[in-house]
C-alpha cells in the first residue's frame, strides 16, 4: 500500500484502502463520530473515526491514519475531495499537539509578532503555503526563460568587500583582527566582472542584504532577480525584461501588455511627487503657483490635487502623512463653500477641469519644491490606501527614464549618485560638467515600477577607465580610496571589459503584488518583524565573551 495524498484523493478512489499523514486542520464530534479535517501539502481530506475519544487528537496534532474511502453523504464543493471521506480503520498519533498560541486560519488575522514567532506554524495556513507554492513557480519560470534565452546562473560572494552602494553594509567581523567581509548589498562588482571575463549573458537570484531603516517593502534580507549583458543598450534590455515578465506572468495566470510605457522622471515628480508612480487611478498633482501664489502669498509653491470626496474622518492620518514627509503647510479648500462672487472661487472653478460636483482642492504650500511634492505624492499614496482607488486586479508596468546623474544630499552638502557611480554619463549632458552644473547632468539609468513600488533599477554601464575615475573625481574619491574600495574591479578596465548593462528586481516585491500582501514579510518563509527582528530564532543575540576576544571586538553601550 502507498502513501496518498490528502488533498488528491477523490471520488475516483472510492472503495479503495488509503494511508494518509498529516495534521489536524479541525475536528467536530457527532454522537458517536469524530470529524478530522486532515491536512497536508497538497490539501484536506475529512477522516471519520467511530466511537474515538482520544484527548491526543488536539488539533495540530501530526497523526498517521489508515481507511477506506467511502462517498460523503453531503458533498463540500469547496474541497477537491469533498465528494469523499475515509471511514478510518487504524490510527497513530505521531506527535501531539499543545493548545495553539492563535487560530490557523484562512485570513491570518492573528497578531504578526506572535505570527512570526511561532513561524512554522503560521506557514501551515493556506495562504502562506499558496504564496510560497507561487513563489517557487515564480523563480522556476525565470530560470526557465533566462536558459531559453542563453543566460547563464552563476552564484557570486556573500562574503565580500565593504563598498559603498548606497545603504549601510552588514559588517561580518574575521579573526584577522581588524579585517572584515561584508554582506553583498547586491551582486553589482561582481556581475560586471563576469562580463570582463567574457560570458555575455548572466543571471542570478541573489540574496542580498542591507542595513536600512524597513516598511511594508523592505527586509533586511531579500532576493533578486539579477541580471547582466555585453554588448546591448537600453532598448535590448528593456525588450528582454518585457518579454520576461509577459511570458512568466502568463504562466502565472496574468495578463500584460508590452511594450510597457515609459515616464521622464521629472515628469513622475512633478506629477505623482515620486519616481514610483502609481499609474492605476488619476487625481494627479498640478502646479498652481501661478494661479494661487497671490492667495498664498508667503509661499513659493502651490501644488495641488483636485479631489472629490469627502475626506474630513481621515485628516489625522493624512495630517501625519503630510508632516512625515516634509511637507510644510496643507491646506483644504471645497470650492462649495466659498462665495462664488469672490476672486478665489472664480479661480478655484476655472482649475476645475474634470468637472466634479463637490471639489475638494488639497493644497501643498512649500518654499522648496521637492518638499512640497514629496508630500503631496505621500498623500496621493494615502488617498488610494483609504479610498481604493486603484483597480487592485491591474498590473501596470512603467519605465522610469532619463534620471538625474547625481543627488543634492542636503546634511553633507554634496552630491552622490542618484544610483550608483558605476553608472554611465548620457553623453549630451557632459557639457554641465564644465560648469559644475551636477543637477543638470542626466544617467543612462532607468527603473521598472509597478502598481507604486519600485521593481527593479538598472543603467548602462561605464566601461572605460577615463570617464570611472571622471566620475570618482565627481563624488571626491582620491586615487587611494579608489584602489582601497575598488581596485580589484578596476583592473578589469585595463583587459578588454565590454559595454554592458543591466538591471535587479526585488523577487518579493512582485509576489507582494501579486498575492495582495500587505507587506513582503508575508511572501518570505522565515522574516525579520518590522524592526528588523527574527522573532522565531531570537535574534540579533548577544554572543560570548570568548568570541568577541576572538575577533577582537569590544562592545560599547547596547541593551
Amino acid at each position: 500500500m502507498k502513501k496518498h495524498y490528502c488533498g488528491k484523493l477523490n471520488i475516483e478512489n472510492l472503495n479503495q484502502e488509503v494511508e494518509l499523514f498529516g495534521w489536524i486542520s479541525n475536528k467536530r464530534k457527532f454522537k458517536n463520530q469524530l470529524f478530522i479535517d486532515l491536512r497536508d501539502s497538497s490539501g484536506i481530506a475529512q477522516l471519520v473515526f467511530k466511537d474515538v475519544t482520544d484527548p491526543l487528537l488536539t488539533k495540530e496534532s501530526c497523526i498517521y491514519a489508515k481507511g477506506l474511502v467511502v462517498k460523503r453523504l453531503e458533498a463540500n464543493p469547496d474541497l477537491f475531495s469533498g465528494e469523499i471521506e475515509i471511514a478510518v480503520s487504524e490510527y497513530k498519533i505521531l506527535n501531539s499537539s499543545k493548545q495553539l498560541p492563535f487560530e490557523i486560519h484562512k485570513d491570518n488575522s492573528a497578531n504578526e509578532d506572535i505570527r512570526l514567532e511561532y513561524r512554522f506554524l503560521d506557514l501551515r495556513q493556506e495562504k502562506m503555503i499558496q504564496n510560497l507554492r507561487l513563489r517557487h513557480k515564480l523563480n522556476l519560470l525565470v530560470r526557465n526563460f533566462f536558459d531559453k534565452k542563453g543566460f547563464m546562473e552563476i552564484e557570486t560572494p556573500i562574503l565580500s568587500k565593504s563598498t559603498p552602494e548606497g545603504a549601510r553594509d552588514y559588517l561580518v567581523p574575521t579573526r584577522r583582527k581588524g579585517r572584515f567581509f561584508a554582506l553583498p548589498q547586491s551582486p553589482q562588482l561582481y556581475k560586471q566582472l563576469l562580463m570582463a571575463a567574457g560570458f555575455e549573458k548572466y543571471f542570478q537570484i541573489a540574496r542580498v542584504f542591507r542595513d536600512e531603516d524597513l516598511r511594508k517593502d523592505r527586509q533586511p534580507e531579500f532576493t533578486q532577480l539579477d541580471i547582466e549583458m555585453s554588448f546591448g543598450g537600453k532598448e535590448e534590455i528593456f525588450a528582454l525584461c518585457e518579454e520576461m515578465w509577459k511570458e512568466v506572468l502568463h504562466n502565472l495566470g496574468y495578463e500584460i501588455k508590452t511594450p510597457f510605457e515609459r515616464m521622464d522622471y521629472f515628469y513622475s515628480q512633478a506629477h505623482y511627487g515620486n519616481d514610483k508612480p502609481d499609474t492605476r487611478y488619476e487625481y494627479l498633482i498640478q502646479d498652481y503657483s501661478k494661479e494661487l501664489s497671490q492667495y498664498f502669498e508667503n509661499y513659493n509653491f502651490v501644488k495641488a490635487i483636485i479631489f472629490d470626496r469627502d475626506i474630513q474622518e481621515n485628516m489625522q492620518y493624512i495630517n501625519e502623512t503630510f508632516t512625515k514627509n516634509n511637507g510644510e503647510k496643507l491646506e483644504l479648500i471645497n470650492l462649495n463653500s466659498l462665495d462664488k462672487n469672490g476672486d478665489l472661487y472664480k479661480t478655484l472653478s476655472k482649475l476645475n477641469e474634470k468637472n466634479f460636483s463637490n471639489p475638494l482642492f488639497i493644497i501643498s504650500l512649500g518654499n522648496k519644491e521637492e518638499n512640497a511634492l514629496k508630500s503631496l505624492g505621500a498623500v496621493r499614496t494615502v488617498l488610494n490606501e483609504l479610498y481604493q482607488l486603484a483597480d487592485p486586479n491591474q498590473l501596470n508596468f512603467l519605465w522610469i527614464v532619463n534620471w538625474p546623474m547625481f543627488e543634492y544630499d542636503e546634511e553633507t552638502k554634496s552630491y552622490a549618485p542618484a544610483h550608483h557611480a558605476f553608472t554611465q554619463f548620457e553623453e549630451s549632458t557632459l557639457d554641465y560638467l564644465k560648469s559644475n552644473e551636477l543637477d543638470k547632468v542626466r544617467a543612462k539609468s532607468y527603473d521598472l515600477v509597478l502598481n507604486g513600488f519600485e521593481l527593479g533599477s538598472g543603467s548602462i554601464r561605464i566601461h572605460d577607465i577615463e570617464t570611472q575615475k571622471m566620475m570618482f573625481n565627481i563624488l571626491n574619491i582620491s586615487e587611494k580610496e579608489q584602489q582601497s574600495r575598488f581596485g580589484f574591479f578596476l583592473k578589469s578596465f585595463n583587459y578588454g571589459l565590454p559595454p554592458h548593462n543591466g538591471i535587479a528586481f526585488g523577487i518579493e516585491r512582485v509576489l507582494m503584488i501579486l498575492t495582495k500582501s500587505q507587506s513582503i514579510r508575508d511572501v518570505i518563509a522565515f522574516p525579520k518583524n518590522a524592526k528588523g527582528l527574527d522573532l522565531l530564532s531570537g535574534s540579533p543575540s548577544d554572543v560570548t565573551k570568548e568570541q568577541l576576544d576572538e575577533y577582537g571586538l569590544i562592545v560599547k553601550g547596547g541593551n
